[in-house]
């Protein structure tokens, strides 16, 4: 018989908890860190709100005479149900700065969860926290894509006075985390697209002329579903992005022109059928 005391988390250990909920692995995520299995003492009421998969789980008739609350231990990393907990019992800790890695790492792995127990509330509270840094249209596009650029050459200066400090790959959210999206997954390679493809520690700092010179992608948090469900989106350097900012704003050009019509023609559509395929506003299956 196991005498070894289980580790209950700090924060979500309530004492008037109806579920034992555990869960393994270590508790930042990281490969070299220490492996453990954590249990948080929780509410079976708070659950069943948020997921029809765990009400239809606790609706199940239990042992007569238990003097403990019933233990259910999750195949799921700890670190993810640790921010699985704190999104649930602490909404207003999610971290909300946009164009923030930090943002994305938590909010990720919540919305991978939030799918899998069909959490349809949590979903649609923080998803588009996330959406709002990969815009659909156009016009938001350009304002995201400005402020990531003054982001990465802001980071790229001080760079090349103090290396040690971050680089924008460690700033920005990964751009391979957006193509598990169905609605942003022709926006996300197109995105992709531009981006080196050397590690990190590779990329320079003092010769560059857009973010795209600066940042990399971990192109193995891609699956094999996100490459067969690749769009086709053509080359930055064909139509649109060769067109002179003149031609936008001349008279005589037909509207839309230049960008707006390429953005209209190739992306729109994509982003539309990418909407009908998966479900809307939710996590790609």
């Amino acid at each position: 018989m196991d005498t070894l005391q289980p580790i209950f988390h700090e924060n979500f250990n309530f004492h008037d908890g109806t579920i034992i909920v555990s869960a393994s692995g270590p508790r930042d995520g990281g490969s070299s860190s220490t492996v453990e299995t954590v249990h948080f003492r929780l509410h079976k009421s708070i659950l069943r709100i948020y997921s029809t998969t765990f009400a239809d789980m606790l609706s199940m008739p239990q042992g007569d005479g238990a003097l403990e609350p019933a233990v259910v231990h999750l195949q799921d990393p700890l670190d993810h149900v640790i921010k699985l907990l704190a999104a649930i019992y602490s909404g207003g800790s999610v971290p909300q700065e946009p164009l923030s890695r930090a943002k994305w790492e938590f909010l990720v792995p919540v919305l991978v969860l939030a799918d899998k127990y069909d959490m349809g509330r949590l979903t649609t509270n923080l998803l588009p926290k996330l959406l709002e840094d990969w815009p659909t249209t156009l016009e938001k596009w350009d304002d995201v894509d400005a402020r990531t650029r003054s982001i990465v050459r802001a980071t790229a200066d001080k760079r090349s006075e103090n290396p040690s400090l971050p680089s924008p790959d460690n700033i920005l959210p990964e751009p391979a985390m957006v193509a598990k999206f169905g609605q942003t997954h022709p926006a996300a390679f197109y995105h992709l697209s531009r981006l080196s493809h050397s590690a990190p520690e590779d990329i320079g700092i003092l010769y560059y002329s857009g973010p795209e010179v600066l940042r990399s992608a971990d192109y193995s948090l891609l699956t094999s579903a996100d490459w067969i469900g690749r769009p086709y989106v053509p080359d930055k350097n064909t139509g649109a992005e060769d067109m002179d900012d003149e031609e936008d704003n001349d008279v005589g050009t037909p509207k839309p022109c230049g960008r707006v019509r390429w953005w209209n023609t190739h992306i729109k559509p994509l982003i539309w059928r990418s909407a009908q395929i998966g479900r809307w506003m939710f996590w790609r299956d």
